[in-house]
């Protein structure tokens, strides 16, 4: 008998679809919580953790699930797997998909784009879910696919964010403070540094938190780049700073936030932007990859304009060696004026964080995803 057939024969008498994920990790946790109607959630085990002689940064890259027994249908999330079981893939671009090498050996992209095309051809990958239309534009832009078969496969889904408690979501006349998390070079933190210093004259009373931690997030080969900002962040008692936990994060630090700030040279999505706007917060980032389609500037945050720079080249791989100046200087002018209205009305950030609010409740709301989801394990499995 037909695999379709079985399995159309099997949720006729059980129609719960049971999904697996690949990897767990925030994200994923919060969509297992919220699955769609008729789908539970479950994050099995794989077989096999790291093929014989691909390597990759990505830790879970072509993971294997050879035991299908715990679902009907995979999501790898953010890189292929190997399973006879209908899967689908989400990606948040297509140069994570190609993010390996034959074990210390790089390979060319045209031979990893033809080894991954093979992967996406089979019957059993049933969808590619980009996480923005930027990132589907990268399957042709960087991967150069073509194949029709695999252009089929290629969809838009944006990610989703629980809502938040009205609790949470707070709004105050008193001095403003400010955020920043991630990344310190690559998601544009010297510019918020350099920013902060300068307004710190104007309005005394504004405070910072940079939720990084020194070890990890301050990643350049710069020593001096690297210890000057360290020493200026250390000598402002204006300035709190040092990683906290996911649970603090959204317990404590964005309850008490009123503006994020995210100036980034390099961002695949911008899920803290999400997550940020999800407690009405207005946030100032740039207009890189697929930001804008989170952000409509002016209306539910503010986009610093970095289009005729091209960030791509400027910035290669996650270490930030140096910031040259006519791109320091055109980001912190953009990131001061925006901040400069922001603190000065309690009102506008209230419009604002309000219309943030709304745009991440409804476009990047679980109720938007899982109808677009329910369809497509269907479809997967039947």
């Amino acid at each position: 008998m037909h695999e379709s057939t079985v399995n159309q024969k099997r949720f006729e008498k059980d129609p719960l679809i049971r999904v697996g994920v690949s990897t767990r990790h925030g994200m994923a946790d919060e969509i297992a919580a919220c699955p769609p109607d008729g789908v539970e959630y479950c994050f099995p085990t794989p077989t096999r953790t790291r093929h014989r002689f691909i390597r990759s940064p990505i830790k879970s890259y072509l993971m294997e699930f050879a035991d299908t027994r715990e679902f009907d249908v995979l999501e790898a999330v953010l890189s292929p797997v190997i399973t006879s079981a209908p899967w689908v893939c989400s990606l948040d671009c297509f140069e994570a998909a190609l993010a390996f090498g034959f074990l210390t050996f790089p390979l060319p992209r045209v031979t990893r784009v033809g080894y991954v095309n093979r992967l996406f051809r089979r019957n059993n990958c049933k969808k590619l879910l980009f996480w923005s239309q930027a990132a589907r534009e990268t399957l042709y832009g960087y991967g150069g696919v073509t194949d029709p078969v695999v252009i089929d496969k290629a969809t838009v889904v944006y990610p989703a964010i629980r809502q938040v408690s009205e609790d949470f979501i707070r709004y105050t006349d008193d001095q403003v403070k400010l955020l920043f998390s991630g990344d310190f070079f690559r998601k544009g933190g010297a510019n918020v540094v350099d920013v902060f210093e300068s307004l710190q004259q104007e309005y005394p009373g504004i405070t910072l938190r940079i939720c990084c931690d020194e070890k990890i997030d301050f990643r350049s080969r710069n020593r001096e780049l690297k210890e000057e900002y360290l020493t200026r962040i250390r000598k402002n008692q204006s300035i709190q700073f040092g990683r906290v936990s996911r649970q603090r994060m959204l317990g404590e630090v964005l309850p008490e936030t009123d503006v994020y700030l995210l100036p980034t040279y390099n961002e695949a999505f911008g899920f803290a932007i999400l997550e940020a706007m999800a407690y009405g917060i207005p946030v100032v980032a740039t207009n890189h990859f697929a930001i804008p389609e989170i952000i409509d500037s002016e209306s539910d945050s503010f986009l610093i304009d970095i289009s005729d720079f091209d960030t791509k080249n400027m910035f290669r791989g996650y270490a930030v060696d140096a910031i040259p100046l006519p791109f320091r200087n055109h980001v912190n002018d953009q990131l001061k004026a925006y901040l400069r209205r922001l603190i000065e009305s309690s009102a506008l950030r209230r419009t604002v964080g309000a219309a943030a609010l709304e745009k991440v409740r409804s476009k990047f709301g679980f109720g938007s995803r899982n109808e677009t989801m329910s369809v497509i394990y269907r479809e997967a499995v039947c």
